[in-house]
């Protein structure tokens, strides 16, 4: 019996080489292994990933600058790193900085300031880039190469029965595109980023409001903690005196064993609180140099509070500071400008179911040359070097893309309604910012009036009690209770005191009026709703 023996087309040789390498390949490209082995471990990297901080973050170096502190700082106590100009320190860590000068430190340090100026000069970007659209665009274009081609033709005409051509060729070409009428869409594209550039800068304002805000009230809660540092030495001298009177007396039969010990242990608990004080106020510093954009490790001196007279309280004048806060508020005109920007959005969107009209021009060229070969005949090869140009009135008018347009309408529309609604809640928002900050310093100021009262009661029952027991006619608990309760008014002094000007300070950010800018433009703060 025979059998054919089959034969392979070339085709089928050239394929399978093909599909196989793409199954190795796709076998290659199995990436499950870079994800975490396991869900209930933690990932850690096998090798190295080359991240690490730049070296300017992890370690940055300063050198002495020109720049200063405005708000009454002097010039020649600052460091500069050339880098990055704006990031300043005090060249003299001795020298105390006031809270002015913080607030100056902060502006120019904290990366937040930074994050806020970059996202309005994109939004300023965004303006140049929407208006490109409104002048001509020119863009030039060039492609060349080489093609061999073959074609076949009767054995009368070729003896081998095809001819072939090589051709080598270049296209430059020149293109002009530029718009001529688009009824307000580009327009209105226009305006959008223009309004998203003013709520932009707006939110940069807000930053620097919010960011003086926070400086303000760690200042002042470092300030307080060192009050209640201060206010612990003076227990545990208190506790000090009591303890000697207590052994003095024991020693002259006057007082009990008892006596001797709670005496000591008041004075561990003096010292325990002065511990937890210190603690505290490290804290608060720390807070304190990272709101100033400062590294948590600088020993800087701090200016104390100068003595100044209580803020005050207006509590007939809510209605007015409202409507200073409605009309200040950069967080607030931020809403009113995206509020714009989507109105201009729902415009561009409805424009854009109208034609667009445009002029187009291309400019060309067309070199090369093209041999051919199997024709019987040696032909010289001919060439070709021509300038090729045209100019085009455009008309492009979607008539149906499947809904896009409308829901781009629809989209548009919720977008301003989403505005809107968010403009309104930040109206309640600081309409109750307003009223419980105004509370809340009212509160805080008389709380300051009772701690002086309680510390001044305090003050006087502690040295009466302390001089009756060392005299033998007063107790060991009335001296104990009397020297804890004056510990204890002087910190709530030391902390309403803080709280009135931290309290001042937020009801001056809620009304907008922490460091504000007086350019509001009219169009916009009567937009309120």
């Amino acid at each position: 019996m025979y059998f054919k023996k089959s034969r392979i087309s070339p085709m089928t040789r050239l394929s399978l080489p093909l599909i196989t390498a793409g199954l190795i390949l796709s076998g290659c490209n199995d990436t499950r292994d870079l994800a975490p082995e396991r869900a209930d471990r933690a990932w850690h990297p096998h090798k190295s990933t080359g991240l690490s901080l730049p070296a300017s973050i992890r370690a940055p170096s300063f050198t002495a600058g020109s720049d200063g502190i405005n708000a009454g700082g002097n010039t020649s106590a600052l460091m500069t790193r050339p880098d990055h100009p704006g990031m300043v320190l005090p060249e003299s860590q001795d020298r105390a900085l006031s809270l002015p000068q913080l607030i100056d430190l902060a502006e120019r340090n904290n990366p937040r300031t930074r994050v806020a100026w970059e996202a309005a000069r994109q939004a300023a970007i965004g303006v140049g880039m929407s208006r490109a659209a409104m002048l001509p665009q020119l863009t030039f274009s060039a492609m060349g190469g080489f093609q061999r081609m073959a074609l076949p033709l009767p054995n009368y005409l070729s003896s081998r029965g095809y001819l072939t051509s090589n051709g080598a060729a270049a296209f430059p070409k020149l293109e002009l595109d530029y718009l001529l009428l688009d009824f307000g869409r580009t327009r209105a594209q226009i305006n959008e980023a223009k309004y998203q550039t003013l709520a932009a800068n707006f939110g940069f304002s807000a930053v620097h409001q919010q960011l003086i805000l926070d400086v303000i009230s760690a200042y002042h809660a470092q300030q307080a903690a060192q009050a209640i540092v201060a206010a612990s030495h003076h227990a545990v001298e208190n506790m000090a005196i009591l303890l000697q009177s207590a052994q003095s007396r024991h020693d002259h039969g006057e007082a009990t064993i008892i006596d001797v010990a709670t005496a000591q242990r008041n004075l561990a608990q003096a010292r325990f609180d002065l511990d937890k004080a210190n603690d505290a106020e490290h804290g608060a510093r720390h807070a304190l140099l990272e709101v100033t954009g400062l590294p948590a490790t600088l020993p800087l001196a701090i200016d104390a509070m100068p003595a100044r007279a209580l803020p005050r309280s207006t509590p007939g004048q809510i209605r007015q500071l409202v409507d200073q806060a409605l009309a200040s508020r950069p967080d607030l005109m931020a809403d009113i400008a995206k509020l714009r920007a989507s109105d201009e959005a729902v415009m561009a969107s409805k424009a854009a179911l109208r034609p667009r009209v445009a002029f187009a021009g291309t400019a060309s060229g067309y070199l090369g040359g093209l041999k051919t070969y199997g024709t019987g005949r040696n032909a010289p090869a001919s060439t070709i070097a021509q300038p090729e140009a045209g100019a085009f009135l455009q008309v492009s008018w979607p008539i149906y893309q499947g809904g896009l347009r409308a829901n781009a309408i629809h989209m548009a529309e919720s977008r301003r309604d989403e505005a809107e609604a968010t403009l309104l809640k930040d109206r309640l928002s600081i309409e109750r910012q307003v009223a419980d900050s105004q509370d809340a310093l009212e509160t805080a100021l008389a709380q300051v009036k009772s701690a002086e009262v309680l510390n001044r009661a305090a003050q006087t029952a502690n040295d009466g009690a302390t001089q009756a027991y060392a005299h033998g006619v007063g107790t060991m608990t009335d001296a104990s209770t009397a020297a804890a309760a004056l510990f204890e008014a002087q910190a709530a002094l030391a902390v309403s005191t803080a709280q009135a000007f931290t309290k001042a300070a937020a009801l001056a950010h809620a009304t907008g009026q922490l460091d504000l800018v007086n350019n509001v433009p009219d169009t916009l703060s009567d937009s309120v709703p």
